[in-house]
């Protein structure tokens, strides 16, 4: 594999290349029933991008404009977009035609950085890789001549974006810079052709993300038109959100912090151009803002009315060190999920318990709101700005708020942010005497129907004792399916889940109380009395007490519970509370008669070897008659 290493190119921000073979990263699946994002997956992880597609967020309605070099429009990562119709325009402004792939005279490799870029943004090719806003909509600029180095591709750069506003952008990715005509004094906001088109642009609607430049580590070293007021200039990190030494560093000549955020830079998974299905791992600040730029379509469709400085501000609020912003990190790696939220933000003082319960909830709005609306969930609600709730009620509540801004309504919803139990388990007590079972029953008050539950347990070790078995108990008595969920025998720790329903049509257990299981457990036949042992519940091989409906779990309150062995003292055979000829008599029908045996060894064994035998009735007999010692007693 090749070095991250920054090409030596004045104007891109350009791509340390790795490699243009498909690679494998062994990526992890995030979710079972996700898209196969392939080796794309962690770099829109590190990002917040796969909880929004599960959302629903995929960039639909939103149009993405990339000015860049041109692009191997054949690759099968665009090949959807195609099929769509969700290209909607294309030009190409070094020749003046409508085609932004390679043309006869470009350099082979001129389609290479655009190919990159478009794939990172919205590529969509199953098991290879997803862009954040592969749903979206795209217009394709080649503005860049890679054979050239002339002031002739900014003024390329400012017609593209004319020309994408025209056809209405809502999102301009751009990983192009320009420095070679320039000094850092002219990196002030308002000098570059480019810099003042970017500020445009922002006041025309479009969210401007920009490469921040592969310049760095040293400070001012970006590049225009990342100096630009109201756009999201990217800095790169790797996988590990750590900045990458080449990412170019602010701050911009009047002072202002660069860039704003980050994202992945450093072996970023992207399509390559050698083949129509070639990928490859790359690296710069290049592939850092695609990943932006597909992230902040996918806020522009949650948030349709937030203008481009809004949604910049929200992405950097709800970034990684937006408390601590530098000239290295900017507001740090962005959280699109975070982003989403922003605006209508709330919080609660308490967010699970046992009902009833009252619950303050407290608005954290980042916009300046004129009113509230709350929904708690459970059909109630609130123009409070603070409200304090009181449910009555058990179960697992989603709350909304919804707050009039100079945009609009603002909503954010917290799925089940609330979760509220109302049933309780007790694990009964039982006491035996030494050798015997004892029986613990399970016994539950539910409020809801349950479809079935797993129950584990554990028990001390004193006194000693083994788990025999578990049962249903006298309400679950018609469940199809007990089956074991774990053993742990050495730290008696055991897992039990009952099933209503295995397809024999058994109906839920109905609210109600009364016993669910028995644990049966037998006390070892040397354990001395006076001993508890507490039954509770535990957490081993990925179980816990868990109750299930049909629509959610939930733990009820646990009370412990235990068992014992029943008092004895050595040497008391015929249990009268007192050692004399009665219990001599006794040993000797026991010993040389078959007689009875004691209710416990310890009963009978006056000496403590464990056994009873000759030696015991001597140390009796010495004790009553001769004033010997008296048995030892634990």
């Amino acid at each position: 594999m090749a070095e991250i290493r920054p090409m030596a190119v004045t104007k891109r921000p350009t791509i340390p290349q790795i490699d243009l073979q498909k690679e494998s990263f062994a990526p992890e699946r995030h979710a079972l029933d996700d898209l196969n994002y392939g080796n794309s997956l962690n770099q829109l992880i590190q990002i917040g991008v796969v909880n929004m597609h599960n959302k629903g967020l995929h960039g639909e309605g939103v149009t993405l404009a990339i000015l860049d070099t041109g692009f191997r429009k054949s690759h099968e990562a665009f090949a959807a977009h195609y099929a769509d119709g969700r290209v909607i325009a294309e030009y190409d402004f070094i020749f003046n035609d409508s085609n932004t792939a390679n043309e006869p005279i470009d350099d082979l490799t001129q389609w290479d950085h655009g190919t990159y870029i478009w794939s990172v943004s919205g590529g969509q090719s199953d098991g290879d890789i997803y862009g954040p806003a592969y749903e979206a909509s795209f217009l394709l600029a080649k503005t860049e001549d890679i054979r050239s180095e002339t002031p002739i591709e900014e003024d390329n750069w400012v017609a593209a974006v004319e020309w994408a506003d025209s056809l209405g952008a809502d999102v301009l990715t751009s990983s192009l810079g320009y420095i070679d005509w320039y000094t850092y004094a002219d990196l002030n906001g308002a000098i570059a052709v480019t810099t003042i088109e970017a500020n445009m642009a922002a006041s025309m609607g479009i969210v401007v993300c920009n490469a921040n430049g592969n310049n760095g580590p040293g400070s001012g070293t970006l590049m225009a038109p990342a100096d630009a007021f109201d756009i999201l200039a990217v800095g790169a990190v790797n996988g590990l959100g750590t900045i990458a030494n080449f990412s170019s560093r602010g701050p911009t000549a009047d002072g202002r912090i660069k860039p704003e955020v980050c994202a992945r830079g450093v072996s970023t998974w992207a399509a390559n151009s050698s083949s129509n299905i070639g990928y490859s791992s790359v690296s710069g600040t290049s592939l850092s803002t695609p990943l932006v730029a597909g992230a902040a379509c996918l806020l522009v469709q949650s948030r349709p009315n937030f203008p481009p400085q809004i949604i910049r501000q929200a992405l950097m609020e709800t970034a990684s060190i937006a408390t601590s912003p530098n000239n290295n990190y900017g507001w740090g790696i962005i959280n699109i999920e975070k982003a989403a939220n922003w605006g209508a933000e709330f919080s609660a003082d308490i967010t699970t318990g046992n009902t009833p319960l009252a619950i303050q909830f407290t608005a954290n709005a980042s916009l300046a709101a004129t009113g509230w609306d709350w929904s708690f969930g459970d059909g109630d609600s609130s123009t409070e700005e603070n409200p304090s709730y009181q449910y009555l009620s058990p179960g697992t509540f989603d709350v909304s708020l919804t707050i009039q801004s100079i945009y609009g309504p603002v909503t954010t919803t917290m799925n089940d942010y609330i979760v509220l139990h109302g049933d309780t388990m007790e694990f009964e007590t039982d006491s035996g005497f030494a050798g015997e079972q004892v029986v613990i029953s399970v016994n539950l008050i539910n409020t809801q129907e349950l479809e079935s539950m797993i129950i584990p347990f554990r028990f001390g070790n004193s006194p000693d004792a083994v788990f025999d078995s578990v049962t249903r108990g006298s309400r679950t008595a018609y469940f199809e399916d007990l089956n074991n969920a774990g053993q742990d025998f050495v730290n008696n720790r055991f897992a039990y889940q009952l099933i209503a329903d295995i397809g024999g049509g058994a109906l839920p257990l109905a609210a109600g109380s009364g016993e669910v299981m028995k644990i049966y457990v037998t006390i070892d036949s040397l354990a001395f009395g006076g001993l508890l042992s507490v039954l509770d519940t535990t957490s081993f091989l990925n179980t816990k007490l868990s109750m299930y409906t049909a629509a959610t779990s939930y733990v009820p309150v646990l009370f412990t519970g235990s068992f014992s062995t029943k008092p004895i003292n050595r040497g008391d055979t015929n249990r009268d509370f007192r050692i004399n000829i009665l219990d001599l008599t006794f040993l000797v029908d026991r010993i040389f008669r078959g007689g009875p045996a004691p209710i416990t060894i310890q009963a009978g064994d006056f000496n403590a070897d464990f056994t009873i035998n000759i030696n015991d009735l001597t140390y009796v007999v010495d004790f009553i008659f001769r004033g010997g010692p008296p048995p030892v007693n634990p």
